[in-house]
């Protein structure tokens, strides 16, 4: 018997090609007892699927799922627990100790870095006391005059070390 047009058949299947009336020649064919050996293996796929349009749930499937149910909430029991205060606010205590710990990290660091720029401008402060005394001139009446000036401290005022330089200019 020629099987082309069963052939022809199955490759639009593979491909998704085929109607609902060629799917049913295809079902049919595949209930046959007599099926060429070369198309047994496709035997298998329509039966199965055959069998899974035909599948129902049973009339009692509800009411054994129910049962189920029922069984397993009777077998379990709930108890309540009783929080304590402490222990319901005990989260809070960890997210502030979390935060006292990331503050007094920052703290240390900050006092690291100020305590450096303090050391390195208290040296800056005592080299330059050392060079205590700057020479300027003033040249009032073309003369040439010079002075010598102190830096002042950090208790002066540039309007003292004026005044006072002033009062020593001979008038």
């Amino acid at each position: 018997m020629n099987y082309k047009y069963i052939d022809q058949l199955l490759e639009r299947y593979w491909n998704c090609e085929t109607s609902i009336q060629e799917e049913q020649i295809l079902r049919a064919f595949f209930q046959q007892e007599e099926i060429p050996t070369y198309l047994q293996p496709y035997r298998q796929i329509f039966k199965a699927e055959e069998e899974l349009a035909n599948a129902h749930l049973s009339q009692d499937f509800d009411d054994r799922i129910m049962a189920m149910i029922k069984e397993e909430t009777e077998n379990t029991t709930v108890k309540a627990r009783c929080i304590s205060f402490p222990r319901r606010i005990s989260p809070f205590y960890k997210a502030a100790g979390m935060i006292a710990v990331i503050l007094v990290i920052g703290m240390a660091a900050q006092h690291s870095f100020q305590s450096a720029e303090q050391d390195e401008s208290l040296q800056f402060v005592q080299q330059n006391e050392e060079d205590s005394s700057l020479e300027f001139s003033l040249t009032p009446n073309a003369a040439i005059q010079t002075s010598s000036l102190p830096i002042p401290t950090s208790t002066d005022t540039i309007d003292q070390v004026l005044q006072e330089q002033t009062d020593k200019m001979p008038n």
